[in-house]
């Protein structure tokens, strides 16, 4: 099995392990995630690759951070270096790779991935939204983002910085493959709520 394959398989099995620790139905997992529940059972079963947009939308409605949908297990400590090799990615290397660069250290506040996105290929039809900030740089090609009510494309060097709680998303318009930094804030308070009403349900 590849890194991607066991990373697949891995979250498959936290989705499920965690839906049956809260005793939800598939149904009720996916009415909190604001899924079909065709997507919940395709997820649990690794029958299909789960966009970022869908990761996002199963931690909120499992009452998890999004860390912890691709990461699990490992103690947080204040200081930790992640090898370019111990990266984790999600994604199909013809469309989208999704490369996750920050790290769990205890309390954090910031997420950092790296995304590869081929010409023709989106964010999903979802938008995205959450509660802080999201700042974007692209390294190479070019990317189209829709955040609210606004269209802006970035070319390599370009940045975009916004609030989070403006639905968004991106897509790559060009002919060649787009590679973009996407760094986003957690709001300590949510996190810490949200902590609390996961521990007071395990």
């Amino acid at each position: 099995m590849s890194g991607i394959e066991g990373e697949l398989a891995a979250i498959s099995q936290r989705v499920r392990r965690w839906r049956e620790e809260k005793g939800l139905t598939l149904q009720q997992l996916a009415e909190r995630s604001e899924l079909a529940p065709s997507t919940v059972q395709k997820v649990e079963t690794g029958q299909m690759i789960p966009s970022v947009a869908v990761l996002i939308k199963l931690a909120r409605g499992l009452g998890r951070r999004m860390t912890e949908m691709v990461h699990d297990g490992e103690p947080e400590r204040e200081i930790v270096r992640v090898r370019a090799s111990e990266r984790t990615s999600l994604g199909l290397p013809d469309k989208m790779m999704v490369e996750r660069i920050s790290a769990d250290i205890a309390e954090p506040a910031l997420e950092m991935w790296r995304v590869t996105l081929h010409p023709g290929v989106s964010s999903g039809r979802a938008a995205i939204h959450y509660e802080g900030e999201e700042l974007v740089l692209c390294e190479r090609g070019q990317v189209a983002f829709s955040v609210g009510d606004e269209e802006t494309l970035l070319r390599a060097g370009d940045a975009l910085h916004f609030k989070a709680t403006l639905p968004h998303s991106w897509n790559n318009p060009g002919r060649t493959p787009a590679r973009f930094l996407i760094v986003g804030t957690v709001p300590q308070q949510l996190r810490k709520a949200l902590q609390r009403r996961v521990a007071a349900v395990s």
